[in-house]
């Protein structure tokens, strides 16, 4: 099983840490959605690493597959080299459910005047 490319800085013990998953396109890391890098991450920490991790991603051009043995993600679009990085800074919490608001009252009161 190959070892994603990463980049860990000097990581002061000091300070917080997570992983972060994208892929190299035009020399830039574009990180890919919250859900796929948990999922990638999930995979990664068990020793899961799949060739065929299919995802959607609106900025490759829709439907892609993540190979995690051969670290890369085809896309309509093109082949990319996916990208595993170590970056300092606490791990986005993710989407918050929303809160179930009570049922408004059926019932209503109304008041005759004379």
């Amino acid at each position: 099983m190959a070892e994603p490319p990463s980049a860990a800085p000097d990581m002061d013990p000091s300070r917080q840490y997570h992983a972060e998953w994208g892929v190299m396109k035009e020399q830039d890391f574009h990180p890919l959605t919250l859900k796929h890098q948990r999922d990638l991450e999930n995979l990664y920490q068990t020793g899961s690493c799949i060739p065929d991790f299919y995802f959607w991603q609106a900025n490759l051009g829709g439907y892609c597959m993540a190979d995690m043995v051969q670290n890369i993600v085809v896309s309509s679009e093109g082949v990319f080299v996916l990208v595993r990085r170590i970056v300092e800074g606490a791990a986005h919490p993710g989407r918050r459910k929303k809160k179930q608001q009570p049922p408004a009252s059926t019932t209503s009161s109304q008041t005759l005047s004379s």
